[in-house]
């Protein structure tokens, strides 16, 4: 029996648009609008004209929708979604990603090396989707110190003073409010040695010489034994889903620990003459990879490119209303193997210059 293919079918739910095939073989194209930069390269791609992208201009300033598809001219063959270089299109077939019913996507990814990575969070700081979480655990001040402290009780008046000077919060004074009920309330002091790193503050502190501290290894003084250095355990979280692929994170990293591949290979240049500083770009780059100079402001200060952290999606260049930005998309950082050749002549229109809006 021939395989029934039912109509395309739109629909949208913001910030999701829908399109769906139902048959024998169910195809749903789905796109994450509030993630779009309108860089326009599904658009160029699509062998069918079923896709149109808004300005990104009027997006970032008018709020219009970024992108559309017309549903009675959309095959759903994925193309636009192996071109995407946000991972902004989905094609799912019988509700499992392209890539497991055998069609290929544009290779992209961020791999952190978490045997090198010391969890500084610096990568998470910088991003400019904030795509990045970093969750750390650092040694306690007990674990990297030695000493003694000891508080005689007998002279201690509870006077709270040392609790207040401790830099490390490792002193707590309990002293209950006496009542006729219980005049003379139990007063307590405790240190947490986990937390105490045995400055000598509270020592020297203390108004009736009630606390004596002793330090055998703790700022640069060392008394016998040494305890192993503190280690710095954590993890490393990227959202796919929030991730542009534009290489901040690893261009900040100290250590080398992360390796971004981006689906796109090229330059990106402003022409400082042309340039009127209207601060366009920066609003619709959604990699942080266009900034104006330092102390600048728009209209006054020209652009500054980071192409280090572009990903060449072209979305500036079409903005630009004066052309000072130039985009060239020279090739993929890896080509994955093709289906057919309308594939390859729909990856060769995204290619190239990016043309203005």
């Amino acid at each position: 029996m021939a395989e029934v293919r039912l109509e395309p079918v739109k629909e949208v739910s913001p910030p999701l648009l829908r399109v769906v095939r139902k048959g024998v073989e169910e195809r749903e194209l789905v796109i994450n609008t509030s993630k779009c930069a309108a860089c326009g390269i599904c658009e160029a791609a699509c062998p069918v004209g079923a896709i149109s992208v808004a300005p990104p201009s009027a997006v970032v300033r008018k709020g219009e929708d970024p992108i559309d598809v017309d549903e009675s001219k959309c095959v759903l063959c994925g193309i636009c979604a192996f071109v995407c270089p946000y991972d902004v299109i989905q094609l799912l077939v019988n509700g499992k990603p392209m890539t497991e019913a055998g069609l290929p996507n544009l290779p992209k990814s961020v791999e952190v090396d978490e045997e090198e990575c010391v969890y500084c969070s610096l990568c998470a700081d910088t991003c400019p989707q904030e795509a990045i979480t970093v969750e750390r655990e650092v040694p306690t001040p007990g674990d990297l110190v030695m000493g003694e402290i000891e508080i005689d009780e007998e002279k201690c008046i509870y006077c709270k003073a040392c609790e207040e000077a401790c830099p490390a919060d490792a002193i707590t004074v309990e002293r209950p409010k006496p009542s006729a009920a219980d005049p003379e309330p139990e007063f307590t002091i405790e240190v947490d040695e986990d937390k105490c790193v045995y400055c000598g503050v509270c020592m020297r502190t203390c108004p009736v010489d009630a606390i004596k501290v002793g330090c055998m290894v703790c700022y640069g003084t060392t008394r016998g034994e040494i305890p192993a250095k503190g280690e710095v355990d954590g993890s490393v979280d990227v959202d796919p889903s929030s991730c542009v692929y534009c290489g901040w994170c690893g261009f900040v990293c100290p250590v080398d620990a992360i390796e971004v591949i981006k689906p796109y290979e090229g330059t990106l240049e402003v022409d400082d003459e042309e340039c009127v500083g209207c601060g366009l770009c920066v609003e619709v780059c959604p990699c942080g990879a266009l900034e104006f100079e330092k102390g600048g402001k728009a209209g006054k200060t020209k652009i500054v490119a980071h192409p280090e952290t572009c990903a060449y999606c072209g979305a500036c260049a079409r903005a630009c209303p004066v052309n000072a930005i130039t985009v060239v998309r020279e090739g993929v950082t890896a080509m994955p193997e093709l289906p057919t050749k309308a594939w390859k002549k729909a990856l060769d229109r995204v290619l190239g210059p990016v043309e203005k809006e």
